[in-house]
């Protein structure tokens, strides 16, 4: 056994001779005059080490580096682009002795990028991109995705990034704290992270953890148990919370991202996003969700100037011709604007600006919605076209929560086609082009009893005193149908037609959407007793007809009878009496001769 323990003693010999000689005889600084010429040489840029290049032994032996900064270009703002505090790099010893540098462990702590971007173009970037460059970086890139990862062990603190536009506020990402430990290819590791994300006024704090798998040729990286929790600062969102699996194929270039769990806010949902980004990205979007409450997530404008601008400039969309969108969406419950829908069924594709919603359909207030859509974004301003059929619906509950007007009520029918350009407000409903038309069913107009109206124009005629009714005004009908044009904001009616119990109604008429002014004409007749409505078993009335204007506006509406038509027509039916009368007794007389 004596051999075996001088062999032990050659290697305990061996191993302390080489750490002596790498901690005491060879000197990384001798390194350093080197290091910066080589990067002035490469790059033009000034790279300065202050600090000491040391070694460091435990827990392993590895590099440590201190004070080190790189230049950003002449002329630039701020003058340092990149600034490190502390960085240690542990390397494996044996490969060391081959001069083959294998890093095990990283740990960077106090890192500060500055990239800037000057109005005329230049950024912090050029020169470090050069052709030269870029064709060694994509040899090292090759060798490494060859080689079985190393880096075992990684741990980050307090790493920003300043992301610097000249004459625009500055965005900054700060990584306050990453740790992935135990980190072997092909096998699992945990991995948890704290980041910052600024922009003036939002505010991003976001903190999440994992298990992360890199593949052996390092080209599949998977995510599994990954949580994130994200806070939100400036912004309607308060919050959001992600359960989900990663999946990233960086040679297909074929992202994979299961939701198991979404929460933002009060919404719960799940879902899942896939991105090819081998060319034009190609975006699918799977989203399925409980209750959605739009309006908290509308952003009011405090500053009227800038409403003035929102409003009399074009959305831009052309981001919208960057990528391809094949988007499903599922909500239980939606409320926008004030209205009420549930099961929503959307879907939709975007391809280089087109937009077209193929299937849409919803329950709406006791009804169905089906609608299709399309959207061009691929010039400006963009153009639209739709096309939307509703049964069944609770038309006053729909017509109070959606426009805040008490006009009707009953059980609606509508078809409805339309075109137009522009999403100002006001363009829309100036350029939009729509027909369709109505039925509504056993319903009322609010408001009015044009019954009673007319019976107290007769009483007011004949100075009799008008009868009074204390109840809800209103005209019961059982149909009103018509159809409709819509062209430069004026939605003309030419054929509307009522028939309640009482009476029957038609006519003419249009609607101002810039105005909101009601301009109709119509006439009415009543056709039944009265009865039940403050009248009398048999109406003097029954089959006259009668002039009615309806003036005011959407919110207001004015009704208002023709009382000199009816004046006019009473007389001529009083004088018409009065000849037959005449008439009657005259070939009585002529008979008895």
């Amino acid at each position: 056994m004596n051999w075996f323990k001088w062999l032990l003693a050659a290697l305990v010999g061996l191993i302390a001779i080489t750490v002596f000689y790498l901690l005491v005889l060879f000197d990384l600084n001798d390194f350093k005059a080197g290091i910066t010429q080589k990067v002035q040489q490469q790059t033009g840029r000034q790279l300065h080490i202050s600090g000491d290049i040391g070694w460091t032994i435990y827990p392993s032996l590895g590099l440590s580096l201190s004070d080190v900064t790189l230049s950003n270009p002449e002329g630039f703002v701020p003058e340092q682009m990149l600034e490190v505090s502390t960085m240690v790099a542990a390397v494996a010893l044996m490969p060391l002795l081959n001069k083959d540098l294998q890093i095990q462990q990283l740990h960077l702590d106090g890192v500060t990028a500055n990239l800037v971007t000057a109005k005329n173009g230049r950024t912090s970037m050029d020169g470090l991109t050069s052709d030269k460059a870029a064709v060694s970086a994509q040899a090292e890139t090759t060798a490494l995705a060859s080689q079985q990862l190393q880096l075992e062990d990684v741990s980050i603190r307090n790493l920003q990034l300043n992301m610097i536009s000249e004459g625009s506020p500055t965005q900054s990402l700060t990584l306050k704290s990453l740790n992935l430990t135990d980190f072997k290819a092909n096998e699992w590791a945990p991995l948890d992270f704290e980041l910052l994300v600024k922009s003036d006024p939002t505010q991003l704090s976001v903190k999440g953890s994992a298990q992360l798998q890199l593949s052996n040729n390092n080209q599949l990286v998977q995510l599994k148990d990954f949580v994130l929790d994200t806070e939100f600062q400036g912004l309607p969102l308060k919050q959001l919370v992600l359960e989900t699996d990663l999946k990233l194929a960086l040679d297909t270039k074929q992202l994979d991202w299961q939701w198991q769990k979404l929460e933002l806010d009060d919404i719960r949902g799940s879902g899942q996003l896939a991105v090819n980004y081998a060319k034009q990205a190609v975006v699918k979007l799977d989203l399925k969700l409980d209750e959605v409450d739009a309006a908290a997530y509308m952003v009011e404008n405090t500053s009227t100037t800038e409403a003035e601008v929102a409003a009399n400039t074009e959305p831009d969309l052309t981001a919208l011709r960057q990528f391809e969108l094949d988007l499903k969406l599922a909500v239980k419950t939606l409320k926008v604007s004030g209205l009420h829908t549930e099961n929503l069924q959307l879907s939709l594709t975007n391809k280089a600006g087109l937009v077209q919603i193929q299937n849409a359909s919803a329950d709406l207030y006791d009804g169905k919605v089906v609608a299709k859509a399309t959207l061009d974004a691929r010039k400006t301003p963009v153009s639209y076209s739709f096309n939307q059929q509703l049964s069944g619906l609770a038309l006053r509950r729909m017509l109070i929560d959606g426009a805040d007007i008490d006009l009707l009520s009953g059980t609606a029918k509508l078809s409805i086609e339309g075109k137009g350009q522009s999403l100002l407000p006001e363009r829309i409903k100036k350029n939009l082009l729509a027909n369709g038309s109505f039925e509504i069913t056993d319903g009322s107009l609010y408001g009015v009893n044009i019954a009673q109206m007319i019976r107290n124009a007769k009483a007011t005629l004949k100075n009799e005193a008008q009868s009074t009714d204390n109840t809800e005004q209103k005209t019961d009908f059982s149909s009103l149908t018509g159809s409709f044009n819509l062209t430069d904001g004026l939605l003309t009616n030419p054929d509307l037609k009522m028939a309640a119990p009482l009476l029957r109604l038609a006519g003419k008429g249009s609607a101002n959407l810039l105005t909101e002014a009601l301009d109709y004409q119509l006439i009415t007749a009543l056709v039944n007793t009265s009865k039940g409505q403050g009248g009398k078993e048999k109406d003097e009335l029954v089959g006259v007809e009668i002039p009615l204007k309806i003036s005011g506006t959407l919110q207001e509406p004015k009704y208002s009878l023709d009382t000199k038509a009816l004046f006019e027509t009473q007389l001529k039916d009083k004088v018409e009496t009065q000849k037959d009368k005449l008439k009657n007794k005259l070939l009585e007389k002529l008979g008895g001769l």
